[in-house]
């Protein structure tokens, strides 16, 4: 018996980078998977792929602008008509930040869009699937948040702040929804993704130093190195585990990562 057999996923901006890695492990361990995303192109060719090389699973694309409140809700109501009750929730969907930016020069249009899709899209879809776990008496909800909040890297204001904040919703729901065996847990990954390629290419003795400080000295992969975390808390065998950061970095957040790129005053 597969992990997640029979197991409905809803995983947004699954089409690409560590969300496409968390959907095919997942549909390695038997789950029906829906890819949320607004990248037909990639999301199209994910579910495809998924469903050529893991028929144990299921995947399916649905295009989704998570930071679009309504469209958001009318696709996670058509997933459960079409599937049944949503059993893992994962919010991984997260917008470019863009260049490194000083904080006082960040435009607030960069940091709303940011806390848009980082935090109000994952608060609005745990709220609209919440009542059909609480009825079923359980469910896994999974948010993707980032060492870079925690460490509070400089020249990404936008991205940490939101990110932390859903780190604090994620901690905040484990502490209300407990009691309706809801989990609800938070990964830190570091896995090879385009915006690390976009900051290797930036600023490659920068990108160096964080690899040569971590333990493992090398970045993860979202399919064999993140993936079997989520499918671990996604599962049965969780289900007494919430509330928690954990981070899926090769030990980089032990004793933090060097952030060394400048920019000018």
């Amino acid at each position: 018996m597969k992990q997640l057999q029979s197991k409905v996923a809803f995983i947004t901006g699954a089409s690409r980078g560590v969300g496409k890695g968390l959907a095919r492990a997942f549909a390695a361990e038997g789950a029906t998977v829906i890819i949320a995303s607004r990248s037909v192109e990639a999301g199209t060719a994910t579910a495809q792929a998924i469903n050529r090389d893991y028929p144990q699973g299921r995947a399916a694309f649905l295009a989704t602008d998570v930071s679009d409140r309504l469209q958001l809700e009318e696709v996670l109501e058509r997933v459960v008509e079409e599937y049944g009750c949503i059993d893992v929730l994962v919010n991984n969907a997260t917008p470019s930040d863009g260049e490194p930016t000083r904080l006082e020069n960040t435009d607030f249009g960069r940091i709303e869009q940011l806390t848009r899709v980082n935090y109000y899209a994952a608060l609005w879809a745990m709220q609209k699937v919440f009542p059909g776990m609480k009825a079923k008496g359980s469910g896994r909800i999974i948010n993707l948040c980032s060492l870079n909040g925690v460490n509070a890297h400089r020249f990404s204001v936008g991205y940490n702040s939101s990110k932390e904040a859903l780190r604090a919703l994620t901690r905040t729901a484990a502490a209300e929804w407990g009691r309706y065996g809801v989990t609800c847990n938070a990964i830190c990954p570091a896995a090879v993704t385009e915006p690390w390629e976009t900051y290797v290419a930036m600023a490659p003795e920068a990108a160096q130093s964080i690899l040569d400080m971590n333990p493992m000295r090398r970045l993860g992969d979202s399919e064999d190195d993140i993936g079997p975390l989520a499918v671990f808390l996604a599962s049965d065998a969780a289900r007494y585990i919430t509330g928690n950061t954990i981070h899926a970095d090769g030990g980089g957040h032990i004793n933090g990562v060097p952030w060394l790129y400048e920019l000018p005053e």
